[in-house]
Order: structure tokens, then C-alpha cells, then sequence
């Protein structure tokens, strides 16, 4: 293919131009992609290079795929109903320990608790609805996952993972402040103290879950088999 139909050179980005010369001196696009991305190259940016140099070369633009649109909307239903019922069976587990908690330790000069059992049964039928809906979401969620390698990488699972870990970070520094507010003004209780340690171990939780899920790299090709089988 003639070059007279190349952009110049300083049309093209930076990342580009390195590609194009080192697939000139021979290196392969794998051990490209690979240098780029152990630099510190997002995997993004990294495969839209790769879009742009493969445009050039076929001179012709990369043809989208047929539903591309429809299984990104579909990623984002399932992750967004998946992180809504994680908070939902989450706060009602949280508040059944906070009800253990103040009938285990009473405060005599706060009898506004409302009912117990209305609370309890509440928050006991909020997580058997929310808790298995929640797994059956991340069971279908981490099947996609080992189907289609690219899901990894996927923008929906990116940003609304982060999203959900932002909240709960956000619920974590209010809890330590809550908690710093009472201690320095001398009015921490053991009942406001266990309070505290059901929201951070539940959020610490989800934190540590999260973080620890949104790092993992894909299977080799031979367990995404096994995985997707069972």
C-alpha cells in the first residue's frame, strides 16, 4: 500500500508513531502492546492506537460491531442492579445488628427506637430479597467475564465499580469522624463504639472485595474454558 494515503506524521499522536516505528524495526504488535502497557499506557489508550495504525494501514475505518451499544447497556443493568442490591442487603444487615446492639445495651435516657420487631422483620425481608438477586447479578456478571476477555477491560465496569468503592470510602471517613467527634468531645459510648465497627467492618468489607475484584486480569485461556463450564 502506498504511504501517500498515511496522514503526515505529525498529524498523528505521539503513541502512534511509536507503534508505526516499532513495527517498522520488527517488533510484533503482542510485544508492543505488552511494553506499552507494563510503561504504564492505559489499556484503553494503548488499543486505540492499535485502531488507529490498523485504519491507516487497511485504509479503511474499523467496522463497529452489530449490538455493540446493546451490550453495553446490558453491562450497565446488570452492574447497576447488582451494586444497588449489594447496598440494599449491606444497610439491612447493618441495621439488624444496630437493633441487636441497643437491646443488648439500652440507653436509658433514649427510648426512641421505634419497634424492634417492625425493624427487624424489615430489615430481614429487605436481605433475603436483595441478597440472593445480588448473587444470582455477580454469578451472571463473572460468567460474562470469563467468556469475553474484553469485559475486563470494559469502561461500565471500570467507572461504576469505582463509583460503588467511592461510596463506600465516603461512608468509611464519615464513620471515622462520627467516631473521632464523639472521643474528642468525651461522649464515646460502648453501644455508639460497636455502631462504628458494624459499619466499618461491612464497608471494609466491600472495600477490600471490590478493590481485590476490579485488579484481577483475565484467566488463561484454558481455566476461562473450565470457568465458563461451570
Amino acid at each position: 500500500m502506498s504511504t501517500d494515503i498515511l496522514p503526515p506524521p505529525d498529524s498523528r499522536s505521539e503513541l502512534v508513531q511509536f507503534i508505526l516505528l516499532a513495527r517498522d524495526r520488527g517488533a510484533t504488535d503482542d510485544f508492543i502492546s505488552k511494553l506499552l502497557r507494563d510503561y504504564g499506557w492505559p489499556s484503553r489508550e494503548v488499543e486505540r492506537a492499535f485502531f488507529e495504525v490498523y485504519e491507516d494501514l487497511t485504509g479503511r475505518s474499523l467496522p463497529t460491531p452489530q449490538g455493540a451499544s446493546g451490550e453495553l447497556a446490558r453491562d450497565a443493568f446488570f452492574y447497576l442492579l447488582a451494586f444497588v442490591t449489594l447496598g440494599i442487603w449491606i444497610q439491612a444487615l447493618g441495621e439488624m445488628a444496630f437493633v441487636f446492639i441497643d437491646h443488648l445495651i439500652p440507653d436509658s435516657l433514649n427510648r426512641s427506637y421505634g419497634d424492634p420487631s417492625w425493624q427487624v422483620a424489615f430489615a430481614l425481608a429487605r436481605l433475603l430479597v436483595a441478597y440472593p438477586v445480588y448473587l444470582g447479578l455477580m454469578r451472571q456478571i463473572n460468567r460474562d467475564l470469563a467468556r469475553h476477555r474484553e469485559k475486563y477491560f470494559s469502561g461500565v465496569r471500570k467507572w461504576l465499580t469505582y463509583l460503588t468503592l467511592l461510596v463506600a470510602a465516603l461512608i468509611a471517613i464519615g464513620a471515622v469522624i462520627a467516631f473521632l467527634t464523639s472521643f474528642l468531645r468525651g461522649e464515646l459510648t460502648l453501644r455508639f463504639l460497636l455502631k462504628v465497627l458494624v459499619v466499618l467492618v461491612l464497608d471494609g468489607g466491600v472495600l477490600w472485595y471490590y478493590f481485590d475484584w476490579i485488579r484481577r486480569k483475565p484467566a488463561p485461556k484454558g481455566l476461562r474454558v473450565e470457568a465458563v463450564r461451570g
